[in-house]
């Protein structure tokens, strides 16, 4: 008898531990369900970006207001969703970003000889740098990545990256230049792999692209708003630039008497670009980047970085030149030229949806092409505690019904 109550009590027990995997099982796929409707309502706010087809993009837009913060939990029935949608654009774009930017920030002299190793192309390492011969050592070996990083959570694969020096704020006394831009914020939180803005002018159109060959002095000159003989001047000193072309916008501002004049200042910020296409990679929104990512770039001081967030106007800055009530001397204005926008085709989702107990966290990347909003990339976030490692509320303050 007492062999028979073993027998079902250990069947009991299996059934219920059978029982619990497969409630799990399911919850963790409507988590995921609900995440994934999370994607769906960002990609219909971010459509309003797209229609607005290089308007100035702001935090005052209904794709950053939506879920306030992952305050807000939206129900789906019984399942739920809690998002965030923010600016790629208020990032600093790890596969455009200078070692000069790189000092400004917390890193040390290992960690930027390092992640500039990884990201390019040759055998031969930095001083503190590593390549596959470090790489081919380790336990688990593989080779250095010498192309764009696809992930910020690739830094990790990166000697003298760590996950807490990722994914949490670091002692500014490590950085090369012994203070940094980062304060309390972490590097995650200020980096990015893909960062896009509109290259166009007030008025919507295209950019005039200084380096065309196609492009006559005349034609510069009515397209970029500038005199004949100023037109006249970019295009022969054009010429002298290594491969016949500029490759920085402060190049063009360099040119003898450019830069004391105002309104040709406004038209080079506002008005070109030095390559064609109608995106710009890596350029920071005015709009929506904070102090710490404004401060990163060279000639852009923190009391500078202070006077732009706080000088926003209502409806957002709708174009660079509007910096130059900030500031005119030539190396802010070349930061501005050659590191700033004030829109952005890019954005990052933050989502964790629930089911029951469950929570399946997510984050997707999606981008404008051709005026539609894209999926480019969904992965899952290597955090234990998505919500305090997004410096969200532990618990919402506000419930929205959807409909099934």
């Amino acid at each position: 008898m007492a062999l028979v109550v073993t027998i079902v009590a250990v069947y009991a027990q299996n059934q219920t531990v059978a029982f619990k995997s497969v409630v799990a099982r399911t919850e963790t796929r409507r988590a995921e369900a609900a995440a994934m409707a999370g994607v769906q309502r960002a990609l219909a706010d971010i459509q309003a970006v797209a229609d607005a087809a290089g308007q100035p993009v702001t935090l005052e837009d209904a794709w950053a207001t939506l879920g306030n913060n992952g305050a807000e939990e939206f129900m789906l029935g019984t399942d739920s969703f809690r998002i965030q949608i923010i600016d790629n654009a208020a990032k600093i774009d790890l596969n455009t970003i200078t070692e000069a930017q790189l000092e400004n920030l917390n890193l040390t002299q290992e960690q930027i000889d390092s992640f500039l190793d990884w990201r390019d192309v040759g055998q031969s390492n930095r001083a503190l740098g590593a390549k596959d011969d470090y790489y081919n050592g380790l336990t688990k070996p593989y080779n250095a990545h010498e192309n764009q990083l696809q992930s910020v959570y690739e830094l990790l694969d990166i000697k003298g990256f760590t996950p807490q020096n990722v994914f949490y704020p670091v002692d500014n006394t490590s950085s090369t230049s012994g203070s940094s831009a980062l304060n309390d914020l972490a590097l995650v939180e200020v980096v990015t792999t893909l960062n896009y803005s509109a290259a166009t002018t007030p008025e919507g159109d295209g950019r005039v692209n200084v380096n065309n060959p196609q492009l006559n002095a005349q034609n510069f000159s009515q397209q970029a708003q500038i005199p004949l003989q100023t037109a006249q001047q970019i295009i022969a000193q054009r010429g002298t630039q290594p491969n016949g072309a500029f490759t920085a916008l402060s190049q063009v501002l360099a040119v003898p008497g450019i830069i004391n004049n105002q309104a040709v200042v406004r038209s080079v910020l506002d008005r070109m670009s030095v390559a064609p296409g109608e995106q710009l990679i890596g350029k920071i929104n005015i709009n929506t980047a904070p102090e710490t990512v404004l401060q990163a770039i060279p000639g852009i001081s923190q009391d500078i970085a202070t006077q732009i967030v706080d000088n926003r106007p209502t409806g957002g800055y709708t174009q660079l030149s509007e910096l130059l009530s900030i500031g005119s001397d030539q190396a802010f204005v070349g930061a501005v030229a050659d590191s700033l926008n004030v829109n952005s085709q890019c954005f990052q989702v933050r989502i964790i949806g629930k089911s029951g107990r469950t929570e399946y966290g997510i984050e997707a990347l999606i981008q404008i092409d051709q005026g539609i909003p894209k999926i480019i990339r969904i992965e899952r976030p290597p955090y234990a505690d998505l919500a305090a490692q997004w410096i969200w509320d532990e618990a919402t303050t506000q419930t929205t019904l959807l409909d099934n």
